[in-house]
């Protein structure tokens, strides 16, 4: 029971950056520190797409698990 409802609050964490870095227009990239996405666009746009799959699968699995 816990573990699901961690798994939901470390989800929305991961969403909601997800959504900090659209809105910020930027990432973090290794051993560089934060980029816009002018900088890096592959980067910006692969760790965006990641960030969100992650939290909302994360998230869904909140609610599926037993």
């Amino acid at each position: 029971m816990v573990r699901n409802y961690l798994f939901m609050v470390i989800g929305a964490l991961t969403f909601a950056y997800g959504v900090f870095c659209m809105i910020k227009g930027g990432t973090h990239v290794k051993n560089v520190g934060w980029r816009s996405k002018e900088e890096y666009p592959k980067s910006f746009y692969f760790s965006v797409v990641l960030y969100i799959l992650i939290g909302v699968a994360m998230f869904v699995s909140g609610f599926i698990g037993k």
